[in-house]
C-alpha cells in the first residue's frame, strides 16, 4: 500500500517539473528579446539627425549696393555780361533748352546809343588821320628839298603817330561797343534743361552778378558714389586679371534702384575713381555715368547702385553660418560616406554675411553641416536630411 502512494506521488511531480522547465525557457527568451531590442534601439539612437546641405558648383555673382547721387553732367549758371533792366524772357522754365536759343533780353537802348557814339568817334579819328598823313607827305617833300625845318617835320610826323594810336582806340571803343550789344542778347550755351527764372522782367540786373536761371546738361548724367576700401580692392583685382587675360572688359554692369524701389531701364558704365580714399569713412568716391534719354533722372536726385563686382564660375558656395574659425583657422564640418562627421580646414575666396565661395577643402556634392556646428563632433555618427538653402547669394 505504501508503494502505490509513493508512485502516485512521483506520477504528479513529474508534469510539474516539465511545466516550471517550459516556464523558465519562454522566460529566457522573451528577457533575451528584450534585451535584443533594447541594443537595436540603442544603436539607431547613436545616429544624431541633422539636417545637411549638398553642395555643387554654380555662378555667384558678387554684388555691392551703395547710397549714390545724381549729378548733372554739366551745369552752367546763366547770368548777364552787361548792367541793365531785363526786357524779355524767350523760353518756359523747367524745360529743355537748345544750344544758342535766345533765353533773355536785357534793354539794347543804352549800349545801342553807346556803339553810335563810338562809332563817330571812329570817323572822326579817321578823317583827323587822313588830313595828318597828308600833312606828313606835304611837309616830308618840303623837308628833302630843304624848305623846312627839321623841328616842324617832326611835329607832323608826330602828330600823325597820336593820331593813329587814337584810330586804334576808337575801333577798339567801336568793338567792345558792338559786344555790348551783343551781350544784350543771353543765349543758351548747351542743351539741357533749365531751371526757375531767378530776376523779374522789369528788375535791375547786375553786370555778372546777378543769377538768372541755371541750365543742366542731363542726357547723360554722372551718378556718384562711395565704395569701401575693401570692396574696392576686390572689384580692381577683379578688373586687373581680365585685362591680364586680354579678356574685353565689362560694360554697362551698374544699375541703379530709384526711389520708388524699382530699377532703371537702362544701365550704367564705371566712369572715373577719385585720387584718394577719404581717410575719415574707409571710402573711395566713384562716378558712373548713365543715360538719360527720357529725363528722368534730375540734379540731385538720390538714388542706391548696384554694382557688379566680380562673378565667380563654378563656385563651391557654401552658407557663412557653416564656417568654423577656431584662431583664424576655417574649417566646414562634412559627413562622410558611412555617416560620420568630419571635420575639413578649407580656404575662403570670398565671404559676406549669407554665404561663402570655399576654394579649397570641400569639392562639388559634398554634404556640409551649417546648423549647429558648435554643438558637433567630428567623428560623430549622424543621419543626414538633405536641404535647399534658401539663399546663397
Amino acid at each position: 500500500m505504501n508503494f502505490k502512494f509513493r508512485k502516485t506521488v512521483e506520477v504528479k511531480k513529474l508534469p510539474c517539473r516539465r511545466f516550471v522547465l517550459f516556464f523558465m525557457f519562454v522566460s529566457l527568451a522573451f528577457v533575451a528579446g528584450c534585451f535584443g531590442d533594447e541594443d537595436e534601439k540603442a544603436a539607431e539612437q547613436q545616429a544624431v539627425p541633422v539636417k545637411v546641405y549638398k553642395v555643387t558648383e554654380q555662378s555667384f555673382p558678387v554684388k555691392g549696393e551703395y547710397v549714390a547721387q545724381i549729378e548733372a553732367k554739366k551745369t552752367v549758371e546763366i547770368r548777364s555780361r552787361v548792367e541793365g533792366y531785363l526786357k524779355a524772357r524767350h523760353f518756359d522754365e523747367g524745360q529743355i533748352v537748345t544750344k544758342g536759343q535766345l533765353l533773355f533780353v536785357i534793354d539794347p537802348r543804352p549800349y545801342e546809343e553807346t556803339l553810335k557814339q563810338a562809332e563817330a568817334e571812329l570817323a572822326r579819328s579817321v578823317a583827323t588821320l587822313n588830313k595828318a598823313n597828308t600833312d606828313y607827305k606835304r611837309f616830308k617833300t618840303l623837308f628833302d628839298q630843304g624848305a623846312v625845318s627839321r623841328d616842324e617835320f617832326d611835329t607832323r610826323v608826330t602828330d600823325k603817330q597820336v593820331l593813329e594810336a587814337q584810330l586804334n582806340n576808337a575801333k577798339s571803343s567801336v568793338k567792345q561797343a558792338s559786344l555790348n550789344v551783343d551781350f544784350t542778347s543771353i543765349y543758351a550755351p548747351m542743351e539741357g534743361i533749365i531751371g526757375k527764372t531767378q530776376v523779374n522782367l522789369g528788375a535791375l540786373v547786375a553786370k555778372e552778378s546777378s543769377l538768372l536761371a541755371t541750365v543742366s546738361a542731363v542726357d547723360p548724367v554722372y551718378v556718384n558714389f562711395s565704395i569701401p576700401e575693401k570692396e574696392y580692392l576686390f572689384a580692381i583685382k577683379e578688373i586687373e586679371e581680365k585685362r591680364n587675360q586680354d579678356l574685353p572688359a565689362r560694360s554697362k554692369t551698374l544699375r541703379i534702384i530709384l526711389a520708388d524701389g524699382k530699377f532703371y531701364d537702362h544701365n550704367g558704365t564705371f566712369s572715373m575713381a577719385d585720387r584718394a580714399v577719404d581717410p575719415s569713412t574707409g571710402t573711395l568716391s566713384l562716378r558712373a555715368v548713365f543715360p538719360n534719354p527720357e529725363k528722368m533722372l534730375r540734379d540731385g536726385q538720390y538714388a542706391k547702385i548696384v554694382a557688379l563686382l566680380k562673378e565667380f564660375q563654378n563656385a563651391l558656395v557654401v552658407p557663412a553660418r557653416a564656417i568654423l574659425d577656431v584662431q583664424g583657422r576655417k574649417s566646414i564640418l562634412t559627413v562622410s560616406s558611412n555617416g560620420t562627421v568630419v571635420e575639413n580646414a578649407v580656404t575662403i575666396d570670398y565671404s559676406n554675411d549669407q554665404s561663402a565661395v570655399i576654394g579649397k577643402g570641400i569639392k562639388d556634392g559634398d554634404l556640409i553641416i551649417a546648423d549647429g556646428v558648435n554643438k558637433i563632433r567630428p567623428g560623430t555618427l549622424v543621419a543626414p536630411e538633405i536641404v535647399t538653402p534658401k539663399n546663397t547669394k
